[in-house]
Order: C-alpha cells, then sequence, then structure tokens
C-alpha cells in the first residue's frame, strides 16, 4: 500500500497597500490572482501595521474601533481591475464587489457610493 501525504499551504501574500483619504487601497503584485481567496489574513495584516502605527489595540482598548473602521477599501487584483471589498461590522472581509475599472479614480468614486 503507498501512502502519500498532501500538505495544502497558501500561496504567499504578496501585495502592497496604502491609504487616501478615505479610501484604503490594496494592491496584488503577483499574476497569480490569489490575494482574493486570502483578504482575511491580508486585512488582518494591513489593521495591524495601523495599529503598529498608532499604538492602538482595538482587541484591548474598549473604546477603541477597528482600525480598517471608516476606511472605504480597493483591491487591484493580477488582471488591473478595481474591487470594492466590503466588510461586515467588526472590520473583516464580508465580500469583494467587482467595479471593473482599471482607472483608479473612477474606482474611487465608485466604492465612495457603495453601502
Amino acid at each position: 500500500m503507498n501512502a502519500s501525504i498532501i500538505t495544502l499551504t497558501p500561496t504567499p501574500l504578496n501585495f502592497d497597500w496604502g491609504t487616501d483619504g478615505l479610501v484604503l487601497w490594496i494592491e496584488e503584485l503577483d499574476g497569480v490572482d490569489s490575494l482574493a481567496g486570502q483578504m482575511n489574513e491580508v486585512m488582518d495584516r494591513i489593521a495591524f501595521a495601523i495599529e503598529l502605527q498608532t499604538g492602538w489595540d482595538h482587541r484591548t482598548d474598549g473604546s477603541t474601533l477597528h482600525p480598517l473602521y471608516g476606511y472605504r477599501l480597493l483591491l487591484r487584483d493580477a488582471s488591473g481591475c478595481w474591487n470594492a471589498v466590503r466588510t461586515d461590522e467588526t472590520g473583516h472581509f464580508a465580500e469583494l464587489i467587482p467595479l471593473e475599472e482599471m482607472d483608479y479614480e473612477i474606482a474611487y468614486e465608485k466604492v465612495m457610493w457603495l453601502d
């Protein structure tokens, strides 16, 4: 009898991010389009980086909101198209909304009008 062990590991995260006013943008840097499937991890890393910059910890500071609260989120996937990232009330990933835009300024305007 032959037995084999298969270990599945997610693709390493390769992205850049920044803020532009009320919009937090995320750009996938590799061409495999794997970031959308790992958005929870991506958003956790960004939230942690924001907390390092501000010194706040939303888990222990009762009056502190989630670090991504208030931002509109945009994801530029490997094809170059922008997607809106919808979060739930706790600041965690809920869904992607394809904006079918390659131009950042137009995607910025569109994400500002989403609920």
